[in-house]
């Protein structure tokens, strides 16, 4: 009888941390689809202030390439590919508290377990992308000073950031024709290969994270057919 109550006691405890384990995990993917839905606005307005940049980028090496007469569309375009430039984050906090209160390994089923971990682990694909992203911006800015006034580019920054939150920042054109600082071949080549080498690898940045963005959208369809919430 002894060895019977002792048991009984030991499947009551277990069944009582099950059922708050459940409560628990339930709470906290229903904040995880409210990060993920943080994680999908920010994609989308990261991506079209890079499609903007994008845009700038392959406008300005045709300008260079055919007509380097037409100089404050040289400078607006230049200017525009940085001022637009976003990068792609989330924000992992009920995952991460999941993961150190152990609360991952009473997720049900096992594919979404999966799916939830492929998603955040998928971001570090995305940060290795972004240093790069970062690279080439750098050598976009390393490289203006061979064709661009500084003090052109400042008169331009003149606006308000009334924007701020995800969308496109317009800056003003130059109020005036300015000049190249250079018209030699090398030094315009030199120009138009990094905005060339940025483009490029801002398409492939653009791609990788479409393909995170649909998964943040599934993985909120997976959550939501899982666990219902009020």
């Amino acid at each position: 009888m002894l060895f019977l109550a002792v048991s009984l006691g030991f499947y009551a405890e277990n069944l009582r941390e099950g059922i708050l384990h459940k409560k628990e995990v339930k709470t906290q993917m229903n904040s995880l689809i409210s990060d993920l839905q943080t994680d999908i606005l920010l994609f989308d307005s990261v991506l079209d202030r890079n499609d903007y940049s994008i845009q700038m980028a392959d406008s300005l090496i045709e300008i260079l390439h055919s007509d380097i007469t037409n100089t404050p569309s040289a400078y607006f375009t230049a200017r525009s590919v940085t001022a637009n430039l976003g990068y792609y984050y989330t924000n992992s906090k009920s995952f991460d508290q999941m993961k150190s209160s152990g609360l991952l390994r009473y997720i049900k089923p096992k594919n979404l377990l999966d799916s939830i971990g492929t998603y955040y682990v998928s971001f570090q694909w995305l940060a290795n992308q972004t240093d790069l992203v970062k690279l080439k911006l750098d050598e976009i800015h390393k490289g203006n000073k061979l064709l661009f006034d500084g003090y052109v580019f400042q008169q331009m920054m003149n606006v308000g950031l009334t924007t701020f939150g995800g969308e496109r920042l317009i800056i003003n054109r130059p109020s005036v024709n300015p000049i190249l600082l250079s018209k030699e071949f090398k030094d315009i080549n030199a120009v138009s290969l990094n905005y060339h080498y940025y483009s490029s690898t801002i398409k492939f940045y653009k791609r990788t994270a479409v393909v995170q963005r649909n998964l943040a959208i599934r993985l909120i369809e997976l959550i939501k057919n899982e666990y219902s919430f009020d």
